[in-house]
């Protein structure tokens, strides 16, 4: 007898990559989940009885399809997802029906169809609340258990009643990647900045720091975002650069790469406390 819970099947048999997860964290039971993640059912099947009563989650690539996750305020997330998809759509017209799950902390997933449109998949884009999914990104999916809650992730529309429609023109635009920053604009301020506070080494130091955010990769981000930020405050303290062209040039860095406006003002302001410039 298959020991394989139905709904994963079901997806498998969709063509989605899955892999196993704790029930007490969001780590997976698998080494290289992104890679790993099958629709094989032999070898899921294998992974049912290797982790019994593990969580599921679903990686996009390779799945033919991308998440929209919505927060709703909770211990978990501070912002209103629900209230901000709902203004988008106030806006710019109606969505398509979808598969859509609810998590066991109240938040939803909608699954669209990824045709190779390019999504930002970071935490709070295009505003904070919610977090589109792609690439080797996951998502957690049903039957699994909400890791604080304990109450179980469910199906409000499953994929197999409905097939992943195409997104609207008007959210593909809105998960869209941030253009980068305008480097010229950045480089303009720093050249019109006082001449009395400017050496080259701090102009390169500002540039190149705005590069390595820029750049910096999911999981990295607010590390490197961090450490640049209090390697150029030792050039605030010693007035080769001002606090503010520092804030105001990471700030575009650090939303290119992916980070939420939050996450930029917390990281921003520790630097600025503890770099004691003006």
């Amino acid at each position: 007898m298959s020991a394989l819970p139905g709904d994963v099947e079901r997806l498998a048999l969709l063509g989605w990559r899955l892999y196993p997860a704790s029930r007490s964290s969001k780590a997976a039971c698998i080494k290289s989940p992104g890679a790993a993640a099958s629709f094989d059912l032999d070898r899921l099947e294998a992974w049912t009885r290797e982790f019994p009563d593990s969580n599921w989650r679903m990686v996009c690539e390779g799945s033919g399809v991308w998440a929209l996750d919505v927060d709703v305020p909770s211990p978990d997330h501070a912002d209103d997802g629900v209230a901000a998809l709902a203004a988008m759509v106030e806006r710019h017209g109606p969505l398509p029906p979808r598969p859509m799950t609810r998590s066991g902390g109240g938040g939803l997933a909608l699954f669209f169809r990824h045709r190779g449109e390019p999504i930002h998949g970071a935490t709070g884009w295009p505003v904070p609340g919610l977090d589109p999914r792609r690439g080797k990104l996951s998502v957690t999916i049903p039957p699994s258990i909400h890791i604080r809650t304990r109450r179980p992730y469910r199906w409000l529309v499953a994929p197999w009643e409905i097939f992943p429609p195409d997104a609207p023109a008007w959210l593909l635009k809105a998960v869209a990647p941030p253009p980068p920053p305008d480097m010229r604009a950045v480089s303009d301020d720093i050249a019109h900045a006082d001449p009395a506070r400017r050496s080259r080494y701090a102009e390169a130091a500002l540039r190149n720091a705005i590069g390595r955010v820029a750049t910096a990769q999911q999981g990295q981000r607010n590390d490197v975002l961090n450490r640049e930020m209090f390697g150029l405050m030792r050039l605030a303290v010693a007035g080769d650069l001002s606090s503010r062209e520092i804030a105001d040039s990471m700030a575009v860095a650090a939303r290119h790469a992916g980070l939420s406006a939050l996450e930029v003002q917390a990281t921003l302001a520790s630097a600025l406390r503890s770099g004691g410039a003006s």
